[in-house]
Formats: structure tokens, C-alpha cells, sequence
């Protein structure tokens, strides 16, 4: 089925008012935002929108708690003096672009039915990339930390809960801000089908299952004995918009002389764990930007365990 004389400025309405319509729908719907995982800055925000694509930004090391003076007497005595420290990490920024020719619009509306799913769907991609790279960079991160077992847990059980907070434990005073878990798409069916804590998104008006409390977040990065478990704010993340986010080219001999139309799409996005460093490279490819992400060495961790804001489990009971 076709849709005649139907053009990408017909549907699209103007370039402008495209990328306002998708970067609002797009907001409304990023599931890394609204389930609470991703904090920015305006360092992080600057990175995202513009200039250099990796860049060194600063942070303050955590004070020690159990370090203090206990007043005396003795004016002569002189109390123990500790520091503010500072120190950097690395932080990438892709820039990524994607065009859809006449035909892949003309089955969006054959599919959805309605011009105003154009935007929805575009929408509806931009969040599919961001969250298809930001388990990209944890298998990275995964990857680099498998020798810290504060971070990094094998359990020989089949899926545990207890394992899971044991896990989370190690996160000290910010353990309580653990929420999200991870799970692939197998593991939650098993969880629905378990009814001893899954709520349906519709059973409560969410965007989100949950399971015993956390939300749930669906991934193929990860095996039905796997699970990744995050804390609010444990994701440094910036969205940075194109000079010409959405652009319209006409290719007049395209389609064999039958003319046809090209809606390019431009958008940036800088996602990183809070508390890690990007070592790796910049990708001049989209090959190479799998590769560099879920590559142990493009990873560094520059925060104590404690304050680093994902636990990795893996089950290898039966």
C-alpha cells in the first residue's frame, strides 16, 4: 500500500516546527530521564550542545565522615587538618544524524494511521538510540569493574532479591536511592509471571513496571540472569539540539526521476555513569561506536565504590 503524492514537507510541516514538536514528545518519553536515573549540569549540558567532543570536567572528592578533633583543654594543641580535593574525569559527547527517505514515512502513516504520529515516531527513535547507548556504555563500565566486588556480584543462587540488597548495601548512605533495576526482556516476563510484587504499568497509570518497588527498565544488553541496579542521578546526562536539527532535501532525479524527499535528523547526546572516566576514543564510525562504548579500557572509575551509582549481579544458579 502507498500513499500518493505525499511528500516529507507535507507531513513534516516546517523544519522548525518539527524539531519542537519531537524534542518535547521525546523529553516527555525518554525513559532514562523519567525514570530519575540521569542528572545534569551545565558542564555536562555545555559538552552536550557544542565545542570539543570529549572533554576533561571537574569534581570535588568526597570528604572522609570518620575523620575529626575532639576539642581539649590544651590551647598549645593543635587539631588535625584534612582537605578539599579536586580532580578531573572525561567526558564524550556523539553526535549522531539519521535520514528517512519518502518510502519509510509512507509506512509510518500506513502503519499509525495519522500525520501526527510523524513526530511521535521520530520522537519515539531518538529515545531508542539514547537508551540503546547508555547500556552500551554500562556494558563498558560493567566490563572495567569486574574485578571490584563491591560493585561487580556473582551469586551462585537463581535470582534473588536478598543477593540484589546485599548488593545494594555496598552503597553505603546512598543505598535508600537505589530504585531502577535492569532486566532483559525474558527475566521480566519471569518477574510478571512471579506475582510477588510486579505492578503493570496500567494497573497504576505509569510509564513504568515495577517489582517489588524498583522500576523496571528493559534491555537486550543483558541475560535472564542479569541485572543492573541504579540509584537516582547515578547517569551524567546532556541533550544537545543540531543548528539544523531537522532538514528537508529534495533529490529531483531520485527514485529513478520520479523525485522523492530526505528528512534528516540531527541530534547530540553526552551519557556517561557518574563516577566514571571515558578513556577510550573518539568514533568516527557507527561501527566503532559499540565497539568503544562496551570496551572495558574506554573506562576509568574516578569515585569511591560507595558513591558509584550501579551494582551489577549476575545469578549463576539454576
Amino acid at each position: 500500500m502507498t500513499i500518493t503524492n505525499t511528500t516529507i514537507a507535507g507531513l513534516a510541516g516546517s523544519e522548525r516546527k518539527m524539531d519542537v514538536r519531537v524534542s518535547v514528545i521525546a523529553q516527555e518519553t525518554n525513559e532514562l530521564v523519567q525514570s530519575g536515573l540521569t542528572a545534569t549540569s551545565a558542564e555536562v549540558q555545555a559538552l552536550a550542545n557544542g565545542g570539543p567532543r570529549k572533554v576533561t570536567l571537574d569534581y570535588l572528592k568526597p570528604i572522609s565522615g570518620e575523620a575529626f578533633n575532639v576539642t581539649t583543654d590544651n590551647i598549645n594543641q593543635e587539631g588535625d587538618i584534612g582537605s578539599i580535593e579536586g580532580s578531573t574525569y572525561n567526558a564524550m559527547r556523539l553526535d549522531l544524524n539519521y535520514a528517512l527517505a519518502t518510502t519509510d514515512l509512507t509506512q509510518i502513516v500506513t502503519q499509525y494511521g495519522k500525520q501526527g504520529d510523524l513526530a511521535t515516531a521520530l520522537a519515539g527513535h531518538r529515545n531508542a538510540i539514547t537508551k540503546s547507548l547508555f547500556f552500551s556504555t554500562l556494558v563498558g563500565a560493567r566490563a572495567a569493574l569486574a574485578a571490584n566486588t563491591a560493585i561487580t556480584h556473582t551469586v551462585a543462587t537463581d535470582w534473588d532479591m536478598a543477593a540484589i540488597y546485599d548488593a545494594i548495601a555496598t552503597g553505603e548512605e546512598w543505598s535508600s536511592l537505589f530504585n531502577v533495576m535492569a532486566v532483559s526482556h525474558g527475566r521480566y516476563a519471569k518477574l510478571q509471571a512471579k506475582n510477588d510484587g510486579f505492578v503493570a504499568p496500567s494497573d497504576v497509570n505509569t510509564r513504568f513496571a515495577t517489582y517489588q518497588g524498583f522500576t523496571l527498565l528493559k534491555t537486550n544488553k543483558l541475560t535472564d540472569d542479569e541485572v543492573i541496579v541504579g540509584r537516582t542521578g547515578s547517569v551524567g546526562y546532556g541533550e544537545g539540539t543540531a543548528q539544523q536539527a531537522f532538514e528537508i532535501e529534495r533529490k529531483a532525479n531520485g527514485a529513478n526521476g520520479g523525485g522523492g524527499d530526505i528528512l534528516h535528523s540531527r541530534f547530540s547526546r553526552t551519557i556517561f555513569p557518574q563516577g566514571m572516566s571515558y578513556e577510550g576514543g573518539i568514533p568516527t564510525s557507527a561501527a566503532q561506536v559499540k565497539t568503544v562504548l562496551e570496551a572495558a579500557a574506554s573506562w576509568e572509575q574516578v569515585a569511591p565504590d560507595a558513591q558509584f551509582g550501579f551494582r551489577f549481579i549476575s545469578f549463576t544458579g539454576v
